[in-house]
């Protein structure tokens, strides 16, 4: 054979590679086409026969439930004890709270952080416990609080050990991660129904919801810390003769006790994100009055208790993180250094003492002299807002509902349902092949199977309302998009404009999403662009810091060659920097969809309506819309699955349809 044709064997090669991969494209296409056809013959309304009959299915398990909960056996022996005992454990939490009554708790907090994180992290602790009582309700805080601290010692209980086994078995951590990722991919309001079934309302169902929230970091830190332990350090351990038990108490869970620490932080804010809206579960506590507030439009009043579980989060943020050793600040550390056993003694003696005078004076209830009302001035500052810049923010308002989510809405609507399918099957095969075109198109089929609720005068399909959600997450996610990316690359290529920046990324990912409602409701009033800025809010700093993240990872020598080259510096950024940072930038899109998707969820207790509002009323009448609360939260799932599966796409296909 002679030279010529062996070197034509390569390029004739990819040459059949090629047209196969152009046929196989062509003839996608023509499937595609001739589907899209079909969509728009056969029907444009959901038919009947695909109901799959959910809703009848989750109303009469429902029913059964409250038939058979005395007698079924499990119910009798392990439900109803769950829940007597959760009941128990809030009781007994409750109480400790109010023996050490508000001078304990706050001294209790103090000396805490003063152990954990040092006399900064002390004080700071003790500062905001304090702040919680002069703004918010001290009682209804310490309900909160209780709730709060049974779910993380139970979160805790499961998550380290839990934790551990994972760290031994890479099986065992295969499994338990697509349990997490399932646990944290849900939006919350999907854990009310079956929880209601199983615990019925008030607190057992609050803390099972939040524990559910709050498990995987436990499980994932205390995985990560125990993997990441020195290799040197195992085999310290083992030529000293120690067996599995006593390498990991005497080596790994000492070396990996940050991490785990981290991940008792992590654990608290994730409960703190959730405890609230299990308030709708009948709590009665801080969060139940945040929610009464924003439904009522008392903003003053909604913003007092939603400050008070900000401040009831920081002080638990700033004892559980940081070593001792790391938070003293300058004048802190003048201070002369007391030893261990002496500082314990002195945490000791402040609790006993402020204990000891609250039970002395008789201090039951936070002192009123104490107390600062910020309900009146920002009810103040709200009628100031709408006499001045309401025509604005109502300006801004129509625009967002009229001319863009109405729009879309209702081209949506027009859509015959299948249409809509075949398009969002045909974004994922263009995206990564046939594989995900088969998930996102089945995903939207079980949706449009979910069936019909009562509404305006008849039967409305849980497809059109789904519809509504999708309406509100595209243009929440298009504005995100178009603020976040801006700004991300600015901080990307400017350390100064970086650290300014910083400071309002990390307070806004700090606060639970829900309280974001109080100020957009302070601003917008209640309906869906409420919704949508309220997810914006939310949404953007993901995406900011993941911009700048990638634009800053982007190594220098391709920078430098371009420049090199003469490339001037916004030539650069496109052309390199953009290029090599899309990845980082994709996964910020990303998460700012799953954002945006979990806030206008949260949304629908301001107006916003979809799916989010099917699955909040299924929580106040579960006798007679459970069956719609689980069918609205199943659709809300596979909503999410969609848009996460399509969006992770992009970030890590090149080729998209080519695969």
């Amino acid at each position: 054979m002679s030279a010529v044709s062996v070197e034509a064997l390569p390029e004739q090669e990819s040459q059949r590679v090629a047209d196969a991969r152009r046929k196989r494209r062509y003839t996608a296409f023509g499937a595609f086409a001739v589907l899209a056809v079909v969509a728009v013959v056969v029907s444009h309304e959901v038919p009947s026969w695909l109901d799959l009959d959910i809703q009848k299915r989750a109303q009469d398990a429902y029913k059964w439930t409250i038939n058979n909960r005395q007698t079924s056996p499990i119910f009798k022996y392990f439900f109803e004890p769950l829940k007597d005992l959760l009941q128990w454990m809030f009781d007994v939490t409750m109480n400790v709270l109010e023996f050490l009554r508000w001078p304990g708790v706050v001294a209790l907090t103090g000396a805490i952080g003063w152990r954990t994180g040092g006399l900064r992290a002390g004080v700071a602790g003790a500062a905001a416990m304090l702040g919680v009582g002069m703004i918010a309700d001290w009682d209804l805080a310490m309900i909160t609080l209780a709730i709060m601290l049974v779910a993380v010692f139970i979160a805790l209980v499961l998550g380290i050990p839990l934790g551990i086994w994972t760290s031994r078995s890479d099986r065992v951590e295969q499994v338990v991660r697509i349990l997490l990722d399932t646990a944290q991919v849900l939006p919350i309001f999907v854990y009310f129904s079956p929880v209601q079934v199983l615990f019925s309302i008030q607190v057992p169902p609050a803390i099972v919801v939040t524990v559910i929230y709050a498990l995987p970091p436990a499980v994932r830190l205390t995985n990560h810390g125990l993997r990441n332990v020195p290799v040197v350090m195992n085999e310290v351990g083992e030529s000293f003769g120690a067996n599995s038990r006593q390498q990991l108490f005497k080596v790994q869970l000492p070396v990996a006790r940050r991490t785990i620490l981290l991940g008792l932080n992590q654990v608290i804010m994730m409960a703190f994100g959730v405890v609230v809206l299990a308030s709708l579960l009948g709590t009665g506590d801080l969060g139940q009055s945040v929610l009464t507030g924003l439904q009522k439009q008392n903003v003053g009043d909604a913003a007092a208790a939603g400050l008070g579980i900000v401040l009831l989060a920081i002080a638990l943020d700033r004892i559980t993180t940081g070593e001792h050793k790391h938070s003293f600040n300058r004048w802190a550390a003048m201070l002369p250094k007391v030893p261990a056993r002496t500082a314990r003694a002195i945490a000791v003696g402040i609790v006993v003492v402020a204990v000891a005078l609250a039970h002395l004076f008789d201090w039951t209830e936070f002192p009123a002299w104490l107390t600062v009302d910020i309900a009146a001035p920002i009810d103040s500052a709200v009628e100031w807002v709408q006499d001045n810049l309401g025509d604005v923010t109502q300006a801004i308002s129509d625009f967002l509902v009229t001319n863009v989510i109405d729009p879309i809405y209702q081209f949506l609507l027009r859509l015959p349902w299948f249409l809509v399918v075949v398009a969002i099957a045909f974004i994922g095969f263009m995206s990564k092949g046939w594989r995900l075109a088969t998930g996102v198109g089945l995903c939207m089929v079980l949706i449009a199977a979910m069936g019909t609720i009562p509404g305006g005068g008849g039967r409305e399909a849980l497809w059109d309302i789904a519809m509504n959600t999708l309406s509100q997450v595209l243009v929440a996610i298009a504005i995100s998009v178009a603020i976040a990316l801006p700004l991300g690359i600015v901080a990307g290529r400017s350390d100064a404009f970086e650290r300014v920046l910083r400071p309002f990324l990390d307070v806004a990912q700090v606060l639970p999403a829900f309280v974001y409602l109080i100020p957009v409701v302070f601003l917008f009033g209640i309906g869906r662009s409420a919704g949508v800025v309220a997810c914006v809010i939310y949404a953007v700093p993901p995406c900011i810091r993941l911009t700048s993240l990638g634009m800053r990872e982007v190594p220098h020598a391709p920078r430098e060659a371009a420049t090199s080259f003469g490339a001037t510096g916004p030539q650069e950024m496109r052309m390199v920097q953009l290029p090599l940072a899309r990845k980082s930038i994709l996964l910020g899109i990303n998460q700012t969809l799953m954002m945006v998707l979990a806030t206008v969820i949260i949304a629908a207790l301001i107006g916003a309506g979809g799916l989010g509002l099917v699955a909040y009323e299924a929580t106040a009448k579960p006798n007679i819309k459970l069956g719609q609360g689980v069918a609205g939260g199943l659709s809300i799932v596979l909503l999410a699955i969609m848009l996460d599966r399509i969006t992770q796409a992009w970030g890590t296909s090149k080729q998209g349809g080519n695969q």
